[in-house]
């Protein structure tokens, strides 16, 4: 059945349905899934006649990135005891196994200490300061931990020590006092499903320096047995919320190899061009849509209720909504052109991102890649005059929200010209730091609109299907989003960039106060540090000197080898008070001096 040559609601349910699909198996970036709805959104735009935009003369924009974490061949823990003949030799996956985020290698044998549930918080909020490496010294030796937090404080007291309980901030803590490795064990107060932490990579592909492992409640009690000690036993008095004396593993000394592969795999952007006349124009309007989901929620943002996991996560607001409006305006224009009735100065560029639930990665290596190697930022302003956004246009309840209104002066004149005959109920946000991939663009110097009707519970769960879609909202939202494209493709003056400052908003993480403005680059790799993907206007790291793609290696004294370290770092910054920032540009280092404002 051929689609319709208007923008229709019947066309909108024919895309959303079909990639919202059982067949597409959720769309995960890197997946059979998402090689299928990026084929589908590449047919369509071949059978519309739109010229390829991708890589070698075809619709596809690769990019390579890493998808997950695998045991290597080579991990083994060394045990010696005082007084026994032989050592003792352990396998991974039995006993231990290695986290995520270790270092690899192999790290020669060493004495182990016991640090209760090696927690270091600072007074706060009327609770004393809490240190388990008081008086423990921990330097080239292993720091044996409980993985959690204390099972009997008051809800309070617990909310606040869980801003520290991370297992990475326990690495944090155990590296920067000298330690060799970190050793995390559940304890049977924890009552945990399973015994040894999950070997399962985050969307932040961010590692530390020293080695890091769990065992079993039952490798830890033959440790800590020859000191007099039973891990039950210590884990109910600790469980009370005061920290015991650390104490050496008598006689033990543990050597380790450990062997973490990563597994690398190619994600696609699906790239197409609405060419004005025979050659490419000098500059192009560019439209966007997400078309990558979670697959089957594993490893990822659901919010899949218990009895959900593992189910397809579909994906149908999010973001097949979003594509099938950018397949229908493409339709809708390419339909004009055929009748002679589209007369623009600008291209226009279709496109469909993939890797935006792991970090934006494709629109990212796509700004990046522009005019240079994707290793250096390169700002496609002005060739990319402007760039509008559909992210989860599905849900047409009450009001339409568009964001990054403040990112040009021109937005509200063109919006309510574009809207007359449409008559959405819209809401305009100025802010321009939206969680989508019209970020990638902002950052870049580009003018960014983004298309959203808003949050529900279905979201990010398998229960986002296409049966609820408001199709004739989306329509009008598709409407409203062609008379943009097509009035920015053919006004004479392109659209001025405006930068602005991040509204502030709610913290959650770490509760952390001071406010630098930077902002990381959650694609960045394997690069030791903090990568700036950009620098809030206005904001104390501009004014410190900081600069897109610096990275950033120490805050205020404290090591910075991840975000996580960065985000932990600010907790010991004060508001107002100078702190030392240190920099790598290029292969420079730079120490910069920043004032840190305030989040509140």
């Amino acid at each position: 059945m051929p689609f319709s040559p208007e923008i229709s609601a019947v066309d909108l349910r024919r895309h959303i349905g079909a990639l919202a699909s059982e067949q597409m198996d959720g769309r995960l970036t890197g997946t059979e899934g998402e090689r299928l709805a990026t084929a589908y959104v590449a047919a369509v735009f071949q059978a519309l006649g739109l010229q390829p935009a991708g890589d070698n003369g075809t619709y596809m924009q690769a990019f390579e990135f890493t998808a997950g974490v695998s045991l290597g061949p080579e991990n083994l823990l060394v045990v010696r005891q005082t007084g026994e003949p032989q050592r003792q030799d352990y396998g991974p996956d039995r006993n231990w196994r290695p986290l995520a985020f270790s270092k690899p290698g192999t790290f020669e044998t060493a004495p182990i200490v016991f640090a209760g549930y090696g927690l270091v918080a600072p007074a706060a909020d009327g609770f004393e300061a809490y240190d388990a490496f008081a008086g423990l010294e921990v330097t080239d030796k292993w720091v044996l931990v409980l993985r959690y937090l204390p099972e009997q404080v008051t809800p309070a007291r617990r909310q606040h020590l869980a801003n520290f309980a991370g297992l990475r901030h326990k690495a944090m803590v155990a590296r920067d006092r000298g330690a060799r490795g970190l050793i995390v064990v559940s304890g049977p107060n924890s009552r945990v499903k399973e015994q040894l932490a999950e070997l399962a990579l985050d969307t932040i592909l961010a590692g530390t320096s020293i080695a890091a492992l769990s065992i079993t409640d039952a490798l830890a009690e033959q440790w800590l047995k020859p000191s007099g000690h039973d891990l039950k036993t210590l884990q109910d008095r600790l469980d009370t919320g005061d920290p015991l004396p650390g104490f050496t593993l008598a006689g033990l000394t543990l050597g380790a190899s450990i062997d973490i592969r990563h597994e690398t795999r190619l994600g696609h952007n699906v790239l197409a061009r609405l060419q004005v006349a025979e050659r490419p124009a000098e500059s192009l309007v560019a439209v966007g849509a997400h078309v990558d989901h979670l697959g089957r929620g594993l490893g990822t943002n659901s919010l899949a209720r218990g009895n959900e996991k593992g189910q397809v996560h579909y994906g149908a607001d999010d973001n097949a909504s979003g594509v099938g409006c950018l397949l229908e305006v493409a339709q809708f224009l390419m339909h004009l052109k055929a009748k002679g009735a589209l007369h623009l100065r600008r291209d226009i560029l279709f496109a469909a991102w993939s890797g935006e639930e792991l970090g934006l990665l494709g629109s990212t290596h796509f700004t990046r890649s522009l005019g240079g190697a994707p290793d250096h930022a390169t700002s496609p302003a002005p060739w990319i005059v402007a760039y509008l956004n559909m992210d989860m246009i599905g849900r047409l309840d009450n009001t339409l929200t568009l964001q990054g209104v403040g990112s040009s002066a021109l937005w509200r004149d063109e919006i309510n010209r574009a809207n007359a005959t449409i008559g959405l109920p819209i809401a305009l946000q100025d802010d321009s730091y939206v969680p989508s991939d019209a970020t990638a663009f902002y950052l870049k110097g580009v003018p960014i609109l983004s298309a959203f009707t808003g949050a529900h519970e279905e979201y990010h769960t398998p229960r986002d299907t296409a049966e609820r879609i408001n199709y004739d909202g989306a329509e009008r939202i598709s409407r409203l989003m062609a008379n943009l494209t097509h009035a920015l493709a053919t006004r004479p003056d392109a659209p001025q960039y405006r930068r602005i400052a991040q509204p502030e908003r709610p913290v959650k993480r770490a509760n952390v106060r001071a406010y630098l403005g930077t902002i990381p680059d959650y694609a960045q790799g394997e690069v030791r540090g903090l990568k700036v993907a950009g620098i809030v206007a206005g904001g104390p790291a501009e004014r410190a000197g900081v600069r897109d793609g610096d990275v950033i290696v120490e805050l205020a004294g404290k090591t910075i080898e991840n975000i996580y370290d960065y985000t932990y770092a600010l907790n010991a910054i004060k508001v107002g008070i100078t702190a030392t920032l240190v920099v790598l540009r290029g292969q420079e280092r730079l120490t910069l001096l920043v004032t840190p404002g305030s989040r509140e």
